[in-house]
Order: C-alpha cells, then structure tokens, then sequence
C-alpha cells in the first residue's frame, strides 16, 4: 500500500475488494428500479430543485472535482431525489488503460454513493468493441440504467456505435427501465423495457426554456 497521500489521491480508501467483479475488479453496483421526474446537471447543483436526479453527461472537468474530492460532494448529492453514476469520457482514440481507468472511476463512486445510501441509477457508456470487455462489468442486471443519445443524431457512425453499444447492453444486462438523456433517436428498443425520455437541460438552459 502506498502513502496516505497517495491512497487519498487515488481514492483507494473506498476500494471494497470484496465487492468488485470481472479480470479488471470493477466496483459492483446493486440494482435499482427508479425513476426521477426530471434530471439536471451537476454542473447546477447549487441552484437545481432538490427533487430532480442530478446526472453527469457534461464535459468531464465539470465534475473532476467529484472524483477529487467525494466526499465534500457526497454529502450535497444526497439531498437530491437520485443521482446517476458519473459519465466519465471514453473516446475511440483513448488507449484501452484510460478508458477502464474512466469506467472503474465511474463504478467507485456508484458504489460509494450505494453504499451510503443514496438512490444511485448506473450510467452506462462504452467507446467501440474494444471496450465492450470492461464497460458492461460491476452493473446490475434487470434495473434501471441510464444511457445518453447526445453526439450520436448527426453523425452515422457515432450512431451506428451506440445502436451497437444498445443492443450488446440489452443482451448482457436486462435492463427494465432506461433513462434515455438527450431526447429519441431513431431506434425500437426491444419490448419489455420502460424507455424514458430527458431532454439535454443544457439546452434548454441556452434557449432560456
């Protein structure tokens, strides 16, 4: 073990060997069935209405400081209705280490957030095949999951990448209910699943909705 530092830095202290799964030890979340009447960004957290769902699908230094810092923010994070797991980037061109670094960032502070008993719904998110090896493992299965359409309407092989990502999802995870950011896209998602739809607040935030 390293120094304290070190562990801090590292956020190591709430690494629970005993609750993690697959060859890269990903944090394990427990399943959840919820759903938020409205999500807003953590970019917002000091202005949004306590009953809205905080979500993560920002740039990511938006919300570094959460990964910094947990647990100055945990405590704010649990005065809201739920939260989503943190969409931490995972590009294409990104070397396979920093993508699973990116995923098991996202899984820790789920699983804190679990832990201390927040209503916490899994992000889900996945870069191309290559990440389809890590970036399903530690999520729970026949629950709520959330998935984000932002970048993937004007762009044919973005979406052509992210109706894969779906449907390999689908097929590992069950998911009942999917919390779908960024409005529809053009896609049947498979009967049995409860799709629910959240406009990007973002937006609406430039347009002064």
């Amino acid at each position: 073990m390293g120094s304290q530092r070190t562990i801090s830095k590292y956020n190591l202290e709430y690494y629970l060997p005993n609750m993690v799964t697959g060859k890269f030890d990903m944090p394990v979340l427990v399943p959840t069935v919820y759903k938020p009447k409205s999500l807003v960004g953590f970019n917002q957290l000091k202005a949004a209405d306590n009953s809205a769902g905080i979500h993560f699908y920002l740039d990511d230094y938006q919300f570094e400081r959460f990964w910094n810092r947990p647990g100055l923010y945990i405590d704010k994070l649990s005065q809201f209705d739920c939260v989503l797991t943190p969409d931490f980037s995972l590009y294409q061109d990104m070397p396979l280490p920093m993508m699973m670094w990116n995923v098991y960032r996202s899984r820790l502070l789920g699983q804190m957030m679990q832990q201390l008993g927040l209503t916490v719904i899994p992000t889900v998110s996945w870069a191309d095949e290559r990440s389809f090896g890590f970036c399903f493992d530690g999520l729970p299965l026949n629950s709520t999951l959330s998935i984000s359409t932002i970048g993937v309407k004007k762009n044919d092989k973005a979406n052509q990448m992210w109706q894969r990502g779906v449907l390999k999802m689908i097929t590992k995870l069950h998911p009942k209910q999917l919390l779908v950011y960024g409005g529809q896209v053009d896609f049947i998602y498979p009967d049995g699943i409860d799709v629910v739809y959240y406009e990007n607040d973002n937006i609406k935030r430039l347009r002064g909705l």
